[in-house]
């Protein structure tokens, strides 16, 4: 990230521009916590920001930022549950095949978000 969107990201943090943290939110009876960044402007296209296999990390939350500077609203989904966030290879294809053997669950947490 440039100097300059980064300046641009924490000032509007620091005006009140930008209202950052962690939602709970329950999809069939399971919990998940997304990571949501609501700009000043409602008017702003939200951009949904899925995880790779291992699950929301700082990463996708520093990939949130960037583009909240950029002006758009972003939530940043979990698909796994809140606190799983796999470490070893195994668990990651475990998880990850999950969803993708099941498409129609997997839209299901997607709409859930």
């Amino acid at each position: 990230m440039g100097i300059t969107r980064m300046l641009v990201l924490f000032w509007a943090l620091w005006a009140g521009g930008l209202q950052a943290g962690s939602v709970r939110y329950q999809v069939e009876g399971r919990m998940f916590e997304g990571y949501h960044l609501a700009g000043a402007s409602q008017q702003s296209t939200l951009v949904l920001l899925v995880h790779d296999w291992d699950g929301l990390t700082g990463y996708e939350m520093k990939r949130a930022d960037m583009l909240a500077a950029l002006g758009y609203r972003v939530f940043a989904a979990d698909l796994f549950g809140v606190g799983v966030r796999p470490t070893a290879v195994e668990d990651k294809k475990r998880l990850t095949g999950a969803l993708y053997q099941d498409r129609a669950s997997m839209r299901t947490l997607l709409a859930g978000a």
